[in-house]
Order: C-alpha cells, then sequence, then structure tokens
C-alpha cells in the first residue's frame, strides 16, 4: 500500500493485519476504499478547455462528492460482509451547517426533488424531511447528488453550481461523506 498522506489515518494498520483477514472479498473492499478515499481526498479539480471557469468549478466539486461518495459505498460493502447482512447500512449524519448551505440552493432543491434518477421511495421520503421539514440530516442528499450523477440526470448548471457558495456547500457535503467513511473504516479495524 502507497503511503501517503490522502490514505485514510488507519490505512498502515490495515497493512499490518492484512495478511490475518482471511475473507478475500472484505480484503478487497477494505483496500478498494483506502485508494478510493485518498483519490477523493486528493482530487481538486477538473480541467478541460473550452469549458467556462464556473460550469467547470461546478462539475469538479460535483466529481469530488462522486468519489468520496464511491470511496463510501466501498466501505459500507465491508461493513455489510462484517455484519452479514444482505443490504448495506444507510448512516445518518446530521450537520446543521452544511444542511443549511445545501437548502439555499433552490436548483439543486429542484433537481433533486424531480430527478428520475432519484426513485428509492425512502430517499425520496428523505429529500422531503430534509427540504420541507427542516431535517438537518445530509447524507440523503450526498445520496441523490451521487444517483443523478451516476445516472446522467447531473448538470452543474442544472444543480446550481455556478456560485462559489453553493460549490463550497457540494465541498462541505463531500467532506462529511469521507468523514464518515474513514469513521467507519476505523471502526472495523478496531
Amino acid at each position: 500500500m502507497t503511503e501517503d498522506k490522502h490514505m485514510p489515518k488507519k490505512a498502515k494498520k490495515l497493512k499490518a493485519i492484512g495478511k490475518a483477514i482471511t475473507d478475500i472479498k472484505l480484503k478487497q473492499c477494505l483496500t478498494r476504499y483506502t485508494y478510493r478515499h485518498r483519490l477523493a481526498v486528493a482530487f481538486f479539480g477538473l480541467n478541460a478547455d473550452a469549458i467556462g471557469k464556473r460550469t467547470l468549478e461546478g462539475y469538479s466539486i460535483a466529481v469530488k462528492l462522486f468519489l468520496a461518495y464511491s470511496a463510501y459505498d466501498e466501505i459500507r460493502e465491508a461493513e455489510k460482509i462484517l455484519r452479514n447482512t444482505s443490504r448495506a447500512r444507510q448512516h445518518k449524519v446530521i450537520d446543521f451547517r452544511v444542511a443549511n448551505q445545501l437548502r439555499r440552493n433552490k436548483e439543486l432543491r429542484i433537481l433533486l426533488e424531480n430527478s428520475v434518477a432519484v426513485t428509492n421511495e425512502t430517499l425520496r421520503k428523505n429529500l422531503r424531511r430534509f427540504y420541507r421539514d427542516g431535517n438537518n440530516e445530509v447524507m440523503c442528499v450526498a445520496t441523490a447528488i451521487r444517483n443523478c450523477f451516476a445516472h446522467g440526470d447531473f448538470t452543474a448548471g442544472g444543480a446550481g453550481l455556478n456560485t462559489k457558495t453553493a460549490c463550497k456547500a457540494i465541498g462541505e457535503l463531500a467532506d462529511v461523506v469521507v468523514q464518515t467513511s474513514e469513521e467507519i473504516f476505523n471502526e472495523i479495524l478496531s
């Protein structure tokens, strides 16, 4: 495993105990997680010719969130194996400050509430609670953005990511996803 400042803090511990992990799928998930985490943390943006600066910044921050969510998906898979369950756990993260920043972006709300990529009824219910009831659980927003991005229903402009403030909110949401993933990783290795 590469030594790198962007790796999870306990990545060295995984390397040290790696031979003791006999479940190959679990070991693969944990290893993939560390590298996905590293990419999400190290990612600083896209570079493309003939694309406006604001558009590029909007897509860049969406990619950062997507990369963070990719690491989160992988560590959830490892957690699922350890819990011996058929479904990955959805973690709830309450963050008042990030939630308020996200709710200021009206275009994002319209996208997420109307997207064909956000079809899971539980997710839709959690988004309604977030936007209409003021619930500060932000992982539902991260999940919905990830779905829109992965299924082609996302554009930076359509998500309102054309201001520094809107991009900053998504960047902070990506940080929440990275932190949540690392907490799960640390718990697994404890």
